[in-house]
């Protein structure tokens, strides 16, 4: 009985000792589950989640520097990026079968936008799609003296016309609207060669030829009045309306002068096609323009961004104007 006794005992000690490792290997298994309970949370920190401080600084870092090769922007093309006022003065000789060899001085006031397109390089717009003004003195003698209407009421030509930039004629589609350059200290700047067509149609202007007949199919009333192509109106050495057609292009060529400043000359042809139905027989049919580079310049000033055309017009040849640039045709008189 008393070996029976000191056996219970033997065994019951046996089984509380297994007993005892069983819930330390069990705690063990817990304290892992925990561990990688602890891991997981740590990898959701590096999605963001959690807020883990140094992954998060890394993927800043990193975007940051994505950022930085996508905005970057050449030093010599940001000078040029932003709003400028343009006063653009064209000069030329014209003549017609009855009018001939008649000096022409034309300024244009336009507001543009610079900036840079996907590929990096400069764009140029003009800002809403219009012009603000256009001024005209005609001729140098009573024999020839007159104005032409470029502005309201008498024409819708600041606001009305057929445009191409550069890249929008067949086969340059990557030729850029400016370019830049730099020879020493001047920074040089380029347009290419832009196209503005009224009183026709053209799919191509850059190839197509002048209307040259009344009855030529793309020639339509352009600013909806009635009247055969575009209207303007001259008064002076004859009075009355021309209905006619127009294709002129531009280039504008110079440099920066000095911050926010950029002048040089205008290199640019003017073709003009006055319909029959125009009253005044002298200014009637084709015309031939001889233009002057030399004598057509212009200035492109910086502005605000806000700047419009009510407020450049406004402050023309006034104490405000932000124009600087002398007119080179004291041979047409105002």
């Amino acid at each position: 009985m008393k070996r029976l006794f000191i056996f219970a005992l033997i065994m019951t000690a046996l089984l509380f000792a297994a007993g005892c490792g069983d819930e330390k290997k069990e705690n063990n298994w817990e304290n892992q589950d925990k561990e990688t309970t602890d891991e997981d949370s740590g990898n959701t920190g590096d999605t963001g989640d959690t807020g883990n401080t140094g992954d998060t600084a890394t993927d800043e870092e990193n975007d940051t520097e994505v950022e930085d090769e996508d905005i970057y922007v050449d030093p010599v093309k940001a000078k040029f990026i932003g709003t400028w006022a343009q006063k653009i003065i064209l000069k030329s000789v014209s003549s017609t079968s009855l009018a001939k060899n008649v000096p022409s001085v034309t300024t244009r006031y336009v507001i543009s936008e610079i900036k840079l397109d996907n590929d990096g390089n400069l764009t140029l717009d003009r800002k809403n799609g219009i012009m603000c003004r256009t001024d005209n003195r005609t001729g140098d003698s009573a024999l020839n003296k007159g104005v032409v209407g470029f502005n309201e009421p008498n024409s819708k030509f600041n606001t009305i016309y057929h445009f191409w930039k550069p890249s929008q004629i067949p086969g340059q589609e990557t030729v850029p609207d400016i370019e830049v350059s730099v020879v020493g200290e001047d920074i040089f700047f380029k347009t290419n060669k832009e196209w503005e067509l009224r009183g026709a149609n053209m799919t191509n202007p850059s190839t197509e030829e002048m209307p040259k007949k009344d009855d030529d199919a793309r020639i339509f009333d352009h600013d909806v009045d009635t009247k055969a192509a575009f209207t303007i109106t001259f008064s002076g050495f004859v009075n009355g309306p021309i209905y006619y057609v127009q294709r002129l292009t531009a280039i504008f060529d110079g440099k920066l002068v000095s911050e926010g400043k950029i002048e040089g000359n205008v290199d640019w042809t003017d073709e003009q096609y006055a319909h029959q139905s125009t009253p005044n027989i002298t200014i009637k049919g084709q015309k031939t323009t001889i233009t002057n580079t030399e004598k057509s310049v212009f200035q492109f000033v910086k502005v605000d961004d806000s700047m419009d055309c009510a407020a450049l017009v406004a402050n023309l040849n006034g104490a405000n104007d932000i124009f600087d640039i002398a007119d080179p045709n004291t041979d047409v008189p105002n």
